[in-house]
């Protein structure tokens, strides 16, 4: 159950974790959970330790290090598909006291799995744009998750390229500032006043979900601070770039 439930939420977010460390993660999760059970009499304590300290380990060390709220939708996408596995397995178990409340049941089991069917919909449409992406720059390398998105069509009036925005953060991470130097284009945004944004150029950018293709000379612009903080992504890339 453990390892299902792991591997859905990594197939429906697209964490692209290594099946292999999930398979090791979820075996050493339902050893603890094996643990517990032989050795805890209070089955309160039980439950509270197996589904919430336990299942809250099992996601954090399976989907590693995150924002806050990228790691509250493993847990509760995990917890989820625990739960429904948990109500088969146990209707199978018992099926007459199932059929006995199937008035009750069939309704809520309905719109729970109605529920999460379309939340998976949404999630998965929404993750077949998100992809990994390398930005490199002189000796200088940094992993991003980006997202394609079709309406930035923000180029350089003066080169041509299309450029992609990079959050405030990841920048200051990755540039050096006595040796990159930024040119300042101005854009319009939707809602928002006239302004100037800072870019720069990278050397390269490789994608690589679905192979490792390579583009040259990718013109990078760094977003206003907090802008992209909160998102599940840390690159915008340029229509163009997909």
């Amino acid at each position: 159950m453990d390892l299902i439930a792991v591997m859905g939420t990594n197939f429906f977010l697209k964490r692209h974790r290594k099946y292999r460390y999930l398979i090791l993660t979820a075996g050493l999760s339902s050893l603890l959970g094996m643990v517990c059970l032989l050795t805890i009499r209070n089955y309160a304590l039980y439950c509270l330790i197996t589904h919430f300290l336990i299942n809250t380990a099992l996601t954090a060390v399976c989907f590693g290090r995150c924002r806050k709220r990228e790691f509250a939708e493993n847990w509760a996408v995990t917890y989820l598909i625990v739960i429904l596995l948990g109500g088969i397995v146990e209707s199978l178990g018992g099926l007459g006291a199932w059929a006995q409340n199937l008035f009750l049941a069939a309704p809520v089991a309905a719109l729970g799995v109605y529920g999460i069917l379309l939340y998976f919909m949404h999630r998965k449409e929404f993750g077949n744009h998100l992809m990994r992406v390398q930005i490199c720059k002189d000796a200088r390398q940094m992993e991003l998750v980006a997202y394609w998105d079709s309406g930035n069509q923000l180029r350089d009036p003066y080169t041509g390229q299309g450029i992609s925005i990079l959050s405030h953060v990841k920048a200051r991470e990755f540039l050096d500032g006595k040796k990159d130097h930024a040119r300042f284009v101005p854009y319009r945004s939707l809602g928002e006043r006239e302004g100037l944004l800072a870019v720069i150029d990278v050397d390269e950018m490789i994608f690589r979900d679905g192979g490792s293709r390579r583009i040259k000379h990718i013109a990078v612009g760094i977003a206003e601070e907090g802008l992209l903080e909160d998102k599940e992504y840390d690159l915008i890339l340029h229509a163009s770039l997909w």
